[in-house]
């Protein structure tokens, strides 16, 4: 035998000694490691997948479980209190003419709004503080909410007092100032800093403006406008939490789309950059979008001061995220929200619901400052 004929027969399924007609050899496949991120749920549903921080999660199914309680116990909070068990009969069709009519026509959407309003707010606040990456990155302090106050008395004072009126004019305001402020933080090139900057100029010089259009009109129509561009839940009915319901929930799915970007601009430009991100176009409808919600929510219930300011502060504290969650933020939103207007009914005579958050959140500040002071004579 040759040395070729030798060596083609110790080949594997070649003829010859051992190896006439054998199947050549499979290779063992390694196993397939999954590897589960620490502290995070992983669903899967066929071939897609989510995974979900387990901390967040169950804050964020916490806040809203919270939301449903005090909701149910709100329709029986009021002038008149009702029962858990006037309230579920109320709920289910049954009971009195006279308590349905208070529960389902007069209770019912003020907290349905209450909800929705703050869950914006919260999503607004969230979205803002985590483009600029600053915690005083609100639509409070920049701005926006300033552009909707504008617009409200506008249209209070020269477009009449219809709602059609007044409700066009403050959504036109806060786009149009949110379409400002950002144009300015855009030229010479993004920044949280130079977005906040450009938003506390145009605030103050709408405040200016505000104020001279509330001095030079008459007695009765200033008042008007000063009621307006108060915050309140008290001219709530089916037909405003409803369509405003519709409309912040329909911003919340886009948002829902948008949050990977959201997510990627956290990390800096120049790494979302890197990692394919179009950073001044995720920016833009970003900022459109919480500059949507901030306006839907002041059309629907006036300027509510601190609840985009504050609901992400507490929502990445209990937490304990690096930024503040989508979801819980706007939890923590409806909450506060709907917290504060139900200590308003109780307990202040029906006081509107943005002086009590403008107070609460003043001393939410003023103790988080008292805190830290504390904290740093100790160290």
């Amino acid at each position: 035998m040759s040395r070729r004929t030798a060596a083609e027969g110790a080949l594997p399924g070649a003829g010859g000694a051992g190896g006439s007609g054998a199947a050549p050899a499979t290779a063992e496949r390694a196993p397939r490691v999954t590897i589960r991120p620490a502290g995070h749920w992983w669903p899967r549903l066929g071939s897609y997948s989510l995974l979900l921080p387990r901390r967040v999660t169950l804050v964020t199914g916490l806040l809203v479980a919270c939301c449903t309680v005090l909701g149910v116990a709100a329709l029986g909070l009021g002038a008149t209190h009702h029962g858990v068990d006037e309230v579920l009969a109320a709920l289910t069709g049954e009971g009195s003419r006279a308590t349905r009519l208070v529960i389902l026509e007069w209770r019912a959407p003020r907290i349905v709004l209450a909800l929705a309003v703050g869950a914006a707010l919260g999503l607004a606040g969230a979205i803002f503080q985590s483009i600029t990456r600053n915690p005083l990155g609100s639509p409070d302090l920049i701005g926006f909410t300033v552009g909707a106050q504008t617009g409200i008395l506008v249209g209070v004072l020269f477009l009449g007092s219809s709602f059609i009126s007044v409700s066009l004019a403050s959504l036109v305001g806060g786009i149009a100032v949110g379409a400002v402020i950002f144009a300015l933080a855009f030229r010479g090139g993004f920044g949280g800093l130079r977005l906040i900057l450009a938003g506390i100029a145009v605030s103050s010089m709408l405040g200016a403006f505000n104020r001279w259009m509330i001095l030079n009109a008459d007695i009765d129509s200033a008042y008007g406008a000063l009621r307006a561009t108060t915050g309140t839940l008290s001219a709530a009915d089916w037909s405003v939490a409803g369509s405003s319901t519709l409309g912040i929930a329909a911003l919340t799915i886009l948002l829902l789309v948008l949050a990977p970007r959201l997510r990627a601009l956290e990390l800096g430009e120049e790494l979302a950059a890197s990692l394919g991100s179009r950073t001044k176009r995720d920016q833009a409808l970003l900022v459109i979008l919480g500059t949507m919600l901030v306006a839907l929510a002041t059309v629907a219930a006036g300027p509510i001061a601190f609840v985009a300011l504050v609901a992400p502060h507490l929502a990445r504290m209990v937490t304990r995220a690096p930024v503040a969650p989508l979801g819980a933020s706007g939890a923590m939103g409806a909450l506060l929200l709907l917290s504060a207007d139900v200590a308003s009914q109780t307990l202040l005579e029906s006081m509107p619901v943005g002086i009590v958050t403008a107070a609460a959140g003043g001393l939410y500040f003023m103790a988080l400052l008292l805190l830290q002071a504390k904290t740093r004579r100790g160290a």
